[in-house]
């Protein structure tokens, strides 16, 4: 029976438990670098106000932090410190009260460097997370005018583009599902509803013209599929692209 190593001391204990919850929490791709892609994403959660995924993606950022750092707690702290700025600017980004921040800011920083395990500053910037995305979901709820005002100039400005719910959620700062659920309220209709008939409504104005095809319409307008346009078109106006241009004449 191998000898135990009675030099170890609790402290040295401690800190291999520590490097190994974050070899854990960062899972087989240890030696990969800074994940630059999710804290982007994680600052766009905070913005939108998508708590699960912001606290989802923090998570990841903090196991990469906590095994690259092994035991140094002041560097844990200093990348501590650096995360809770970025979320504050996030979060202002995202519409939230600039006093409410300013004035909450302060507190979690200097709080920071009293902290003593990897816990503890897991627990800490968790609660961090929650104020300043909810912060940002209190704000998006008393805006829904200027947002709606934003969506709809984006949707009729891009329409010929293949813009997604998400493209135009990522513009105004809102979760797809959120500004959804907005969209209806607001417009009596679906974000994929409104993006067809605007389609459909500027369709209607090349058709006149006698130099376009309907397929090259069926492009231009963003639908892509000349089938799938015909289906909409017909949908929305009880007629055909042809049938519409045979009935209203060529310019």
């Amino acid at each position: 029976m191998p000898e135990t190593n009675k030099s170890l001391s609790p402290l040295s204990i401690d800190s291999y438990v520590n490097a190994i919850k974050g070899r854990l929490l960062l899972g087989p791709d240890a030696d990969a670098p800074y994940p630059y892609d999710k804290e982007k994403l994680l600052l766009h959660a905070i913005r939108t106000g998508d708590i699960p995924e912001a606290k989802r993606l923090l998570n990841e950022i903090l196991g990469h932090i906590f095994f690259a750092s092994a035991d140094n707690m002041d560097s844990i702290k200093l990348r501590a410190f650096e995360l809770t700025v970025l979320m504050s600017r996030a979060a202002l980004d995202g519409g939230a009260d600039a006093a409410g921040i300013y004035q909450m800011s302060p507190q979690y920083i200097s709080a920071f460097f009293a902290l003593d395990t990897i816990d503890d500053i897991c627990d800490a910037l968790s609660e961090i997370l929650k104020s300043f995305a909810a912060e940002t979901f209190h704000a998006a709820e008393g805006k829904h005018p200027a947002v709606m005002a934003r969506a709809v100039s984006f949707i009729r400005n891009n329409y010929m583009h293949k813009i997604t719910l998400e493209d135009v959620a990522g513009r105004v700062y809102l979760s797809p599902s959120y500004l959804s659920k907005i969209f209806r309220e607001e417009m009596q209709t679906s974000f994929n509803a409104y993006l067809a008939d605007v389609r459909v409504e500027k369709s209607k104005i090349l058709l006149l013209s006698g130099n376009l095809s309907i397929a090259e319409i069926s492009e231009l307008v963003g639908f892509g599929d000349q089938s799938y346009f015909n289906k909409v078109f017909k949908k929305n106006t009880g007629v055909t692209p042809k049938i519409f241009r045979e009935q209203n004449g060529e310019i």
